[in-house]
């Protein structure tokens, strides 16, 4: 249900439900704590994984000793027969990454619009500099500060939360990737559009995302509109709430085995 290549997660998405099947089906017994290692070892970007397994409004880093994780430590190879017991030779290192909950406005919902083309992670990587300004990192990080605090109050501080939102890491330079998104920025304000707080890529794009607390639909309307216009392209929009209690695995392991059973009888 998540569309693949447009950066909204569905690798770190497979990558938990992998997880935690095999986690359910093998009785592990793992913890989501430890399972974030796990995940983290076949996908490397803490803040998608810490998402995907914890939900709410989450932010996360890696332990940048061990950023680059051997491939022998992700498909270790076979020790001698076939069985290699409940691990792999390797285990996943303890603490690879670390995450932490904001708390969010529970007024606060997600509009996501995805358009119908895909955008490759390395067309993305390759429009940004190989370094910065110190005035534009200082711009970021003065607020990314905020923003976390921000999202959290009550009542809401649209015309603070959409200067929060505005970047010059990464947009300004993938802007060209996904025609109008200039425009969309530019024309969709939080005080011409009622309940609108801020507009940003839902990650490298090229889906965007808007944060409001009403009028969802004329807001997605604007900003396909304003797209469409520069590239005839089909969009799809809907509204997202956040899963409080984050991935969840039901049912007992003999259903898992029941299923497989059923699967494999009608394969062959």
């Amino acid at each position: 249900m998540i569309p693949i290549s447009r950066d909204l997660g569905s690798s770190a998405a497979a990558t938990v439900a992998g997880s935690m099947l095999g986690n359910k089906a093998g009785d592990l017994g793992l913890s989501k704590q430890r399972m974030f290692d796990c995940c983290r070892m076949v996908e490397r970007h803490p803040d998608h994984i810490a998402a995907a397994l914890f939900s709410g409004f989450t932010g996360a880093f890696a332990d940048t000793a061990r950023i680059q994780i051997p491939l022998s430590e992700v498909l270790p190879k076979l020790s001698g027969g076939t069985d290699t017991g409940l691990w792999p030779i390797h285990k996943p290192p303890l603490a690879i990454g670390s995450y932490h909950r904001y708390r969010l406005n529970p007024d606060i919902k997600a509009i996501i619009v995805v358009p119908a083309f895909h955008l490759k992670m390395a067309e993305a990587r390759s429009q940004l500099p190989r370094s910065y300004t110190r005035e534009d990192v200082i711009f970021n990080i003065q607020r990314c500060s905020l923003l976390p605090v921000l999202l959290g109050e009550k009542p809401l501080r649209a015309a603070e939360i959409s200067e929060a939102m505005r970047n010059r890491l990464h947009q300004p330079y993938r802007t060209n990737l996904i025609p109008g998104f200039g425009k969309v920025l530019l024309e969709l304000r939080y005080d011409k559009y009622p309940g609108l707080l801020g507009i940003c890529f839902s990650g490298a794009g090229p889906s965007v995302m808007a944060l409001a607390t009403q009028n969802f639909e004329m807001i997605a309307q604007a900003i396909i509109t304003i797209l469409s216009a520069a590239q005839d392209v089909r969009y799809d929009w809907q509204v997202l709430e956040l899963a409080p209690d984050g991935t969840t695995c039901d049912g007992t392991k003999q259903d898992f085995y029941r299923v497989g059973e059923s699967k494999a009888r009608l394969v062959g």
